[in-house]
């Protein structure tokens, strides 16, 4: 099985160091050119603003989590999903 690749938003420190623990390959969200599978980022407004994603949203279809509606449990059983 291929391992899961997630660009995590260089703040969530907490976070990426959690799916690290559980085995999952992180990379900081906006400093990448690797192909990632799923996305965390905080926004606590309604509203996705993609621009500053465009480098990684365009290659692929990426699974996008908000760290602000997800705890981190939440955040690690999605990514396992995928």
């Amino acid at each position: 099985m291929k391992r899961k690749v997630v660009g995590v938003q260089r703040e969530l420190n907490e976070i990426a160091e959690e799916l690290i623990r559980q085995g999952i390959k992180v990379t900081e969200l906006l400093d990448t050119d690797e192909h990632i599978d799923a996305m965390v980022y905080y926004d606590d407004s309604d509203i996705i603003n993609e621009e500053g994603f465009e480098n990684v949203t365009q290659k692929n279809q990426v699974v996008k989590i908000n760290a602000a509606k997800n705890n981190i449990d939440q955040i690690v059983r999605k990514i396992k999903e995928i």
